[in-house]
C-alpha cells in the first residue's frame, strides 16, 4: 500500500489539476466548428448542451464523490473527458458535436470540485489554520494557468496543420490526469448517508442555502466565474476580425493565459488584505473596462485589452472558491462546490446563448451583451457582501 503522506498527496492533487486545466485545441475550436458548418449560435447551443448535462449531474455526482471516493471520481471523470476529445476529433456535424459535449459534461461533472476538496483536506492535515489551503489554492490556480499556457502554445501550430489532430492530441493531458489521480491516497472524510440519495441531496442543499453568508458567496462565485466565460467562443473571431492570421491566433490565447497567470499572482499578493466584496468587484471592473473599450472601437490595438478578461479569470479562479469552502462542512465540500457550479452553469446557459446570438448580429455586440448581462447582477451582490 502506498504511503499516506499529506504533502505528497497535496502535490499530486495540484499536478492533476494543472495537467487537466487546459485543452490544447481551444484556440482552433471556433474555426473547426465553422469548418463543419456550425454558426455562432449553434456553437453556443453545443456549449449549452455541455452545460446542461454538467449542471444536471454536478450535484448527484459531487454527492457520490463525497459519499464514496473523491479520488475515483477524478480518475473516471478525467478518462471520460479524454475519450470525449478522441471522439470529437471525428465529428462531422452539429449533433455529433452535441454528443461529444454531452460525454465531456459527464466527465467534468464527476471531477469538478474534487481537486479543491482534496487540496483542502491534505493542506489542513499539515496546517489546520486555513492559511496553507488558501495559499496552495491560489498556487494551484497559478499552475493551472501555466499549464494551459503551455498547451495553448502548441494548439495554434498543430491546429494549423490539422484541426482534428489538435483535438485528438488534447486527450493526452486528461489521460495523464487520470493516471496522476490514481496515485493519490485518499483518506478524506466521507459523507455519511442516513436517508436515500435524493433525500440526502435535498437536505444538503437546503441546509447550506439556509446559511446566508454561504448563499451570497455561491452567487458571487457564479457571477465572477461566468463574466469571462460566455464570450470565449467569440475571442478567436475578434482576433480574425482585426486581421490576426489564423496561424498565430493561438498567441492571443497564450497572452490571455499569461494575463490569467498574473491575475492569480496578484491575487496571492493582494487578496489576503482585501474584503470579500473587494475580491468580487475586481473581475467585474476589469471585464467591463475591456468590453466597453473594444465595443466603442475594435481594432488591432484595443483587442489586446482582452488580456483584462484573462486577468479577471485568473483573479476569480484564485479567490472566489475559498470564500465558499470556509463556510462548508468537511464531508460536504465536493457536493457544495458542485452545487455552486450548478448555479454558475445556470447563469452560463443564458449568457452564452445571448452573447453568441449578439455576435451573429454584429461581432462587437457580444462585448456589449457581456456588460449588459453581468454588471446589473454584480452591483447588488457587491452591496450585500459589503454590508456583511
Amino acid at each position: 500500500m502506498r504511503k499516506n503522506n499529506p504533502l505528497r498527496n497535496l502535490r499530486l492533487v495540484i499536478l492533476e489539476s494543472a495537467v487537466t486545466a487546459g485543452i490544447l485545441a481551444v484556440p482552433i475550436m471556433t474555426p473547426f466548428y465553422l469548418s463543419i458548418g456550425l454558426n455562432q449560435e449553434q456553437i453556443a447551443m453545443s456549449q449549452m448542451a455541455f452545460t446542461a448535462v454538467a449542471m444536471l449531474l454536478n450535484l448527484p455526482l459531487g454527492w457520490i464523490a463525497d459519499r464514496f471516493s473523491r479520488k475515483w471520481a477524478n480518475v473516471v471523470g478525467d478518462s471520460l473527458v479524454a475519450l470525449s476529445l478522441l471522439l470529437y476529433s471525428t465529428a462531422q456535424s452539429f449533433w455529433f458535436v452535441v454528443l461529444c459535449e454531452t460525454l465531456c459534461g459527464v466527465g467534468c461533472a464527476l471531477s469538478q470540485g474534487v481537486d479543491s476538496t482534496l487540496l483542502k483536506h491534505f493542506a489542513e492535515k499539515i496546517d489546520d489554520s486555513g492559511k496553507l489551503f488558501k495559499d496552495k489554492y491560489a498556487k494551484m490556480a497559478s499552475y493551472r494557468q501555466i499549464a494551459t499556457l503551455i498547451v495553448m502554445l502548441l494548439g495554434g501550430p498543430i491546429g494549423a496543420i490539422s484541426f482534428r489532430l489538435a483535438i485528438a492530441i488534447s486527450s493526452l493531458t486528461h489521460f495523464t490526469g487520470a493516471l496522476v489521480s490514481f496515485l493519490i491516497v485518499d483518506d478524506s472524510e466521507k459523507l455519511t448517508a442516513t436517508k436515500g440519495p435524493f433525500s440526502e441531496m435535498v437536505a444538503l442543499v437546503s441546509r447550506n442555502l439556509s446559511n446566508r453568508k454561504l448563499r451570497t458567496r455561491i452567487i458571487a462565485f457564479a457571477v465572477a466565474r461566468e463574466v469571462t466565460h460566455g464570450i470565449i467562443w467569440v475571442f478567436t473571431p475578434l482576433m480574425l476580425h482585426v486581421g490576426v492570421p489564423l496561424t498565430v491566433v493561438s498567441m492571443g490565447w497564450v497572452i490571455n493565459y499569461i494575463a490569467a497567470y498574473f491575475g492569480t499572482r496578484f491575487a496571492r499578493r493582494f487578496a489576503p488584505k482585501m474584503q470579500d466584496w473587494q475580491l468580487f468587484i475586481v473581475p467585474i471592473a476589469l471585464v467591463s473596462i475591456a468590453s466597453l473599450a473594444m465595443f466603442i472601437d475594435l481594432n488591432i490595438v484595443t483587442v489586446c485589452l482582452y488580456a483584462l478578461f484573462g486577468m479577471a479569470q485568473g483573479w476569480s479562479a484564485a479567490t472566489m472558491m475559498p470564500l465558499i469552502k470556509e463556510h462548508v462542512r468537511a464531508a460536504e465540500q465536493s457536493s457544495v462546490e458542485s452545487f455552486a457550479r450548478v448555479v454558475a452553469q445556470l447563469l452560463y446557459i443564458g449568457a452564452v446563448w445571448a452573447i453568441n446570438r449578439a455576435a451573429d448580429i454584429e461581432l462587437q455586440y457580444a462585448l456589449l451583451a457581456t456588460v449588459v448581462i453581468f454588471v446589473p447582477l454584480a452591483i447588488p451582490i457587491a452591496i450585500k457582501l459589503r454590508k456583511e
